[in-house]
């Protein structure tokens, strides 16, 4: 999610709409509201996701790699899961394009 679903947010020059970035931002108000870190809830669902193969994490200091090893052992409330999915829900098919054009694959869709 390029930064979209954690606490400092989206960098300014993410490529998500402004109703996406919003939905995360309500998000993330929702889990601080339980005390629960969006990204942590975040790493947590993909990591939990039976059709995720594989999930790549995106870190560069020594916190944030023991804040990410630290979700391996969490359990997020259901709760709080149920009511992220259904902020985040009108844009569970949102994609954005990274890298190389001819590395794209065309049938995503972009919001």
């Amino acid at each position: 999610m390029l930064g979209a679903l954690t606490e400092p947010g989206p960098p300014v020059w993410h490529p998500a709409s402004k109703e996406a970035l919003a939905a995360c931002a309500k998000a993330a108000e929702a889990c601080r509201a339980e005390g629960v870190d969006i990204a942590k809830l975040a790493l947590r669902f993909c990591l939990d996701h039976p059709y995720v193969a594989s999930t790549l994490v995106g870190m560069s200091t020594t916190k944030q790699l023991t804040a990410n090893l630290a979700a391996l052992e969490s359990t997020p409330p259901p709760a709080l899961l149920r009511k992220v999915a259904s902020i985040l829900a009108p844009f569970g098919d949102a994609a954005w394009p990274s890298g190389f054009p001819e590395n794209q694959d065309e049938s995503v869709r972009i919001h």
